[in-house]
């Protein structure tokens, strides 16, 4: 992929397109595919059939409808994701597009088929299961030496709007019986769902036993133009504890870190002519609907730049995915297409707002213990005064116990000594700091900032 995940500092939101095969009552009727696949980071799509006209897009990853699964999570950077969940980042992987697009297959894949599988990963499973086998294997070996003391669990929620309710409801897909749950913030932690459950993982077979319990619990219904369409968002999140040296300082103490990974299903899009859904599928359908928009604006505010009053808290889903984007998380955006012509329209959308979701910058962060993090702020801010320390020194020289000013190779041995920096006799005009000095000493520490030492599980 063209874009490096970085270890720290900024990051863009990455994009990646799926295309799904045609399917059999589309081929029956005769239907064209209106997209292609040239490369591996472009996509080109045409409105009618027929016609010369083709549209470009250029994004981190395109991957055409011979797909497998276990490509699907190999090529579009995935991988990386988890590695650096891992390692105490919290990141994201969203699937998004129209309804019918495959969505939920790439997510979740083809789960209840073939019940007993452990800790074994089919060709149809999804990315969470691909996930969990990567984590559990990365977990049970020795290549992060700086790393250890590995604890995982796992959360399954999703966003619905029930009948009769104003409101998007929230539903703890893994204990439904908890209600109608609340999002709360606060400052460590941000945005978090209230007393959302928390089991813990010994395996990817109890990853894979707390998934499928969830998907019996999660809302779908069938309209026109999908069978099996989910009605409403699915947040699944593995949590990773761990102990291991802070980043840039392999030589401290261990401090623990506490990474996520959230993997989000989204309900698609649909026209209320095309699906023809009544009743209270209508009102889902008007509310999945308004949710996504507001997501659309959220991107298309944040793709200008303007962060002043972007709308996050118009929809539950938006407050809960505000750390994904122009927030402190890694995003990896998967947008699911249908190469069909009858829905060339809702593709270019999708690929549209993919397109703007490229240009937002995160900042994500290694999330550690909080009384850990004051003390390695304090270190890092020691060791940010001691090389200014050095510099003045070596460009002003050393003052001695006696009073006389050292320069150049004679001052050595009162360094050794411990002799102090002489700020009397610096050059009027010098005496300060640079800017750009005391830039570097504040942003240092303010790259690792965290929950407390016993957090409450955000999302």
């Amino acid at each position: 992929m063209p874009r490096e995940l970085p270890r720290d500092g900024s990051s863009c939101v990455r994009a990646v397109v799926r295309v799904r095969p045609l399917l059999r009552h589309e081929l029956d009727k005769g239907a064209e595919s209106c997209c292609e696949v040239p490369d591996a980071q472009s996509m080109l799509i045409r409105s009618a059939p027929g016609s010369s006209q083709w549209r470009k897009y250029a994004f981190d990853a395109t991957l055409p409808s011979d797909r497998s699964q276990k490509q699907v999570f190999q090529e579009c950077g995935a991988a990386q994701l988890v590695d650096s969940a891992a390692n105490g980042y919290s990141a994201t992987i969203l699937a998004y597009g129209q309804t019918g697009s495959g969505k939920t297959h790439t997510m979740m894949g083809r789960l209840g088929v073939d019940s007993g599988r452990g800790d074994e990963v089919k060709k149809d499973d999804g990315m969470i299961m691909r996930a969990a086998k990567r984590l559990f294997r990365r977990t049970g070996s020795n290549d992060d030496r700086d790393i250890s003391g590995f604890s995982v669990g796992c959360s399954f929620a999703e966003i619905f709007n029930a009948p009769g309710a104003v409101n998007e409801c929230i539903c703890d897909l893994l204990n439904p019986d908890s209600g109608n749950l609340q999002v709360r913030s606060s400052q460590k932690q941000g945005f978090f769902i209230e007393n959302l459950a928390v089991f813990d993982c010994k395996s990817v077979a109890d990853v894979r036993n707390a998934l499928e319990a969830g998907l019996q619990n999660r809302r779908v219904s069938a309209h026109a133009l999908n069978k099996d369409s989910s009605r409403s968002h699915a947040l699944f999140t593995l949590y990773i504890d761990s102990e291991g040296t802070a980043p840039g300082d392999e030589d401290g103490p261990s401090v623990k870190r506490y990474g996520k990974i959230t993997f989000v299903d989204l309900a698609g899009s649909e026209r209320l002519k095309d699906s023809l859904s009544e009743g209270n599928a209508r009102k889902e359908t008007q509310a999945i609907n308004k949710s996504l928009f507001t997501l659309g604006q959220v991107i298309s505010q944040l793709a200008k730049g303007e962060t002043r009053h972007v709308p996050y808290r118009n929809s539950k889903l938006t407050v809960l995915l505000q750390e994904s984007f122009g927030g402190e998380a890694l995003c990896l955006m998967v947008t699911c297409i249908s190469p069909s012509f009858t829905f060339a329209e809702e593709s270019s959308n999708s690929l549209n707002y993919a397109q703007k979701a490229m240009t937002i910058q995160n900042c994500p962060v290694v999330r550690l213990d909080e009384q850990q993090r004051v003390l390695f702020d304090l270190r890092a801010e020691n060791a940010a005064l001691r090389r200014e320390l050095e510099s003045y020194r070596a460009r002003f020289g050393v003052l001695t116990p006696r009073g006389s000013l050292l320069q150049g190779p004679e001052m050595a041995p009162e360094i050794e000594q411990g002799g102090s920096l002489m700020s009397g006799v610096l050059p009027q005009g010098d005496a300060r700091p640079s800017s750009a000095s005391c830039s570097v000493l504040c942003a240092s520490p303010g790259t690792l900032a965290l929950p407390s030492s016993s957090p409450t599980r955000s999302m």
